[in-house]
């Protein structure tokens, strides 16, 4: 199996690299369009493309193809039919790690809200400036209250509004943002305040008996089908618009920040 990448849109393009390469100094302008052109579009493709040669004659715009790839393959790496540069695949690799390691921190600060909420920490008996063991104890004190919930309970379309306490409510819409960030990665500051915003609005909703239980996962369900898009949390927002009537922060309430 196949190693995954997170999808990568930006990677560093060192055009000293290219200027100071005593190949490409030697090439014609045919032979350097040529490997610009493949080396841009296995940046696109995740690092690897077939060796077709009609298709890549389309794809360069040059009719003399196998002339021109016979100049410049030493470039390249070819194996079952695969095209591949080793530059190309370090950069994607180096940029596929800085994605993660910002989606970690992304959710790290997350979770660092929602455990510096008061309700939350004193859940497990802490306080405000208990740190984070306090916090984890606090999420899992709540995780394990759910699940004896779930099996006590005879009516699985019990609403929110009937749990036993506000705790609940509060854990159901913790999980929910958790299992929403996993669904949707935001890019932006501003998607992780949307996406928090959303989870404290369903919260106070199911507080309030406006929503039951199901509608975290019936927003998820939105999430999902967001993700089709080329920009799902665009997507996403637009369809809690239409379908619940969701107007952002106003709704929300306060946020806590940590």
């Amino acid at each position: 199996m196949s190693r995954m990448r997170p999808k990568v849109e930006l990677v560093k393009l060192e055009s000293r690299a290219f200027l100071m390469d005593a190949d490409f100094i030697k090439m014609t302008d045919a032979e350097r369009g040529v490997y610009c052109t493949l080396i841009f579009y296995l940046y696109c493709t995740d690092g690897r493309c077939r060796f077709d040669v009609p298709s890549l004659a389309r794809l360069c715009n040059c009719e003399d193809f196998d002339a021109v790839w016979e100049n410049i393959k030493q470039k390249f790496q070819v194996r079952g039919g695969v095209v591949r540069h080793r530059r190309v695949t370090k950069e994607l690799n180096q940029a596929g790690q800085r994605i993660k390691a910002k989606s970690r921190a992304g959710l790290s600060g997350d979770r660092k809200r929602w455990q510096s909420d008061p309700d939350v920490i004193g859940a497990a008996g802490g306080s405000a400036t208990g740190g984070a063991n306090n916090g984890a104890m606090a999420i899992e004190t709540k995780r394990n209250e759910i699940e004896k919930e779930r099996i006590n309970t005879s009516n699985s379309s019990t609403g929110c509004q009937n749990l036993s306490s506000s705790i609940s409510v509060r854990s159901r819409a913790m999980f929910f943002h958790d299992a929403l960030l996993t669904t949707i990665r935001p890019r932006t500051q501003s998607d992780r305040t949307c996406f928090l915003n959303v989870a404290r609005w369903l919260q106070d909703g199911c507080a309030t008996g406006r929503f039951n239980e199901q509608i975290f996962d019936r927003v998820l369900g939105y999430a999902k089908e967001a993700t089709t898009d080329r920009r799902p949390a665009a997507v996403f927002m637009a369809l809690l618009k239409r379908e619940l009537g969701y107007r952002g922060a106003s709704e929300a309430g306060t946020i806590d920040e940590g």
